[in-house]
């Protein structure tokens, strides 16, 4: 399937969130390393995410460590903010910078 095909299917939501499996509905994008690395596009720096993991992620709330081989097959790596790290890999978060919405006169 092209990467076009997948990204529909992810937003026709049918699909299940990475991170709350429960969570059945349209999905969100989300670059791990964020969108300035080499190969930003490939599925090792891709994940779909329902719209409030995704808040959570930018919030800082859970930090996503990447895809990793496991015997179960590929599985997303993450933790809660305040857990230790799995992978023993740098927690890094990507979280976004929102200007204030109040305007100063």
């Amino acid at each position: 399937m092209s990467k076009r095909n997948v990204h529909k299917s992810m937003m026709s939501g049918t699909k299940h969130c990475a991170i709350n499996t429960d969570y059945t509905g349209p999905l969100e994008k989300h670059h791990i390393n964020g969108r300035k690395v080499r190969n930003a596009e490939g599925d090792w720096n891709i994940v779909y995410l329902s719209p409030d993991m995704h808040r959570m992620v930018h919030e800082g709330m859970i930090i996503i460590e990447g895809w990793f081989n496991t015997t179960s097959g590929r599985e997303l790596i993450w933790h809660k903010k305040d857990e230790e790290s799995i992978t023993g890999q740098s927690s890094e978060t990507y979280l976004i910078k929102r200007a204030s919405t109040i305007r100063q006169k």
